[in-house]
C-alpha cells in the first residue's frame, strides 16, 4: 500500500480511548468552557494574539491559550492607556477575569487526574511486562503495552556496534501502517552519527523531545518520512549502565505537543522495562546452563563407570569377595578376548561404524560431545588407528 495513502488515512482518525485516561482528551464541559472564554478575550483583546479556538482539542493547549489570555489582559493594559481604560470600563472584565479563573481551576484539575490515570496505566503497564515470559515476547510487546499509557505510536529499538536497529513497533488501530513503518527502519539502519539527536541521548543517556520533525535533518529521515511524525519522545533502555536501545513514542493523531510528564512517565516504563528484559535474559541463559550442565553430569557419570568397570579387575587384593560380574552375551559386547576397548568405547565404535557424527552419538548415549571425542581419542590410541575410518576397519576386522 502506497505510503501517502496510509499517511492520509491515519491523519483523519480518532482512535477510541476504551476507558483509558488520554493525554489528548478533555471534557466536553471544560472544552466548552475553554472555547466560550477565548471567544470573550477576543472581543475585548482585539489587539492581542490568542490562541485559534479550532487548535484547543486537549489539556495542555487549553492551559496555553488560558495563559495566553491572562498575558494578554496584562500586556494591554500596561501598553496601551485608551485600551486600559477600555478594558477598566468594560463591564464584562471582572466576570471574563472570574470566569478565567474558574475554567483555569478545571483544566488545572483535569490535568491532576490525567497524570494521576496515567502513573496507573504506566504502573499497569510493567505488570503486564512482568507477566511475558520469554525474551522475543517481550521485545515484540512492549510498543502495544506503551499505547495502553496514552501513547498514539511506539518504537522498540536497539543498538548494535553504533547502529540504531528498529525491533518492534506498534499504531494504535492500523497495523498495516505499522508493518510499514518498522519495514523502513529494518531496511534502513541508522548510523549513531555525531549530528543524530539519538546520538545525544546515547552521549548523555537522558530522553529528549523532538518536534518539527519533518523539517529535521537530525533524524531517521525514512522513519520520518514513511511515519509522516511530528514529534515524539525518545528514551534510553538501559541494562545495568550500558544503553542497549531506544523507545520512542509519539501522539500522531492528536494535536499538540509533549509535556515534561510524559517524557517522565515513558523514561519510567524504559527503566522498568530495561531491568525486566535484563532478568528475562538471565532466566534463558540459566536455563541453557542447567541444560548443559544435566547433559555434562550425565556423560561424566557415564565416563566414571566406565573407567570404574576397566580398572575394578585390576589387581588381586580382595578380588576373591567381590561377587563375579555376569556375562554380556556376546552381541551385546562383541568383544574378543583380550580387547583394549572397554564396553562405553565399543558403543561408540559401533556408532561412529554406521556413520553417526559425535553430536549424534552423544545423543543417543545422552553423554556431552566432549567425552564422546575423548572416547574416540582413546580409541584411535588404542587400536593404533590414525582416524576414524581406520579405528572402524580395525574393530570390524577383528570381529571377523
Amino acid at each position: 500500500m502506497p505510503t501517502k495513502d496510509i499517511g492520509c488515512q491515519g491523519r483523519n482518525r480518532r482512535p477510541t480511548i476504551d476507558g483509558r485516561v488520554h493525554q489528548r482528551s478533555i471534557s466536553d464541559q471544560t472544552l466548552s468552557e475553554v472555547l466560550t472564554i477565548i471567544g470573550r478575550a477576543q472581543e475585548l483583546l482585539r489587539s492581542q494574539r490568542l490562541s485559534d479556538a479550532a487548535e484547543i482539542d486537549d489539556l495542555p493547549t487549553a492551559s496555553i491559550a488560558l495563559d495566553a489570555i491572562w498575558r494578554g489582559v496584562r500586556t494591554a493594559a500596561a501598553g496601551d492607556r485608551a485600551i486600559a481604560d477600555r478594558l477598566a470600563g468594560a463591564d464584562d472584565l471582572l466576570s471574563l477575569a472570574i470566569q478565567l479563573k474558574n475554567v483555569y481551576d478545571d483544566v488545572r484539575e483535569e490535568r491532576a487526574q490525567y497524570h494521576s490515570g496515567m502513573l496507573r496505566n504506566a504502573q499497569n503497564a510493567l505488570s503486564r511486562l512482568r507477566q511475558t515470559a520469554s525474551v522475543p515476547e517481550l521485545i515484540e510487546s512492549a510498543p502495544s503495552i506503551v499505547c495502553t499509557m496514552g501513547f498514539d505510536r511506539a518504537i522498540l529499538s536497539r543498538i548494535h556496534h553504533s547502529l540504531w536497529m528498529a525491533e518492534a513497533l506498534h499504531v494504535e488501530g492500523d497495523g498495516q501502517w505499522a508493518q510499514v513503518i518498522l519495514q523502513a527502519g529494518r531496511d534502513n539502519p541508522q548510523k549513531l552519527v555525531p549530528n543524530l539527536f539519538e546520538t545525544e541521548i546515547v552521549r548523555r543517556k537522558r530522553p529528549l523531545t523532538v518536534t518539527n520533525v519533518q523539517r529535521e535533518s537530525r533524524v531517521h529521515r525514512p522513519i520520518a518520512e514513511v511515519s509522516q511524525c511530528r514529534s515524539y519522545v525518545a528514551v534510553p533502555i538501559m541494562s545495568s549502565d550500558q544503553m542497549i536501545g531506544f523507545l520512542h513514542a509519539d501522539r500522531y493523531f492528536h494535536r499538540g505537543g509533549f509535556t515534561d510528564f510524559d517524557q517522565d512517565v515513558l523514561t519510567f516504563f524504559a527503566e522498568g522495562f530495561g531491568y525486566t528484559l535484563e532478568r528475562a535474559i538471565l532466566l534463558e541463559r540459566l536455563t541453557q546452563m542447567r541444560t548443559e550442565m544435566l547433559r555434562y553430569a550425565a556423560g561424566l557419570t557415564a565416563l566414571i563407570n566406565d573407567d570404574f568397570e576397566e580398572q575394578s579387575g585390576l589387581g588381586t587384593h580382595g578380588k576373591e569377595h567381590r561377587p563375579a560380574r555376569p556375562e554380556r552375551p556376546p552381541d551385546d559386547d562383541r568383544r574378543t578376548t583380550g580387547s583394549p576397548l572397554t564396553r562405553r568405547e565399543i558403543d561408540v565404535l559401533r556408532l561412529m561404524a554406521a556413520g553417526d557424527t559425535n553430536h549424534q552419538i552423544a545423543s543417543k548415549l545422552v553423554i556431552t560431545e566432549g567425552t564422546v571425542k575423548s572416547h574416540v581419542k582413546h580409541i584411535l590410541r588404542k587400536l593404533l588407528a590414525a582416524n576414524r575410518a581406520e579405528a572402524v576397519s580395525i574393530w570390524l576386522n577383528g570381529q571377523r
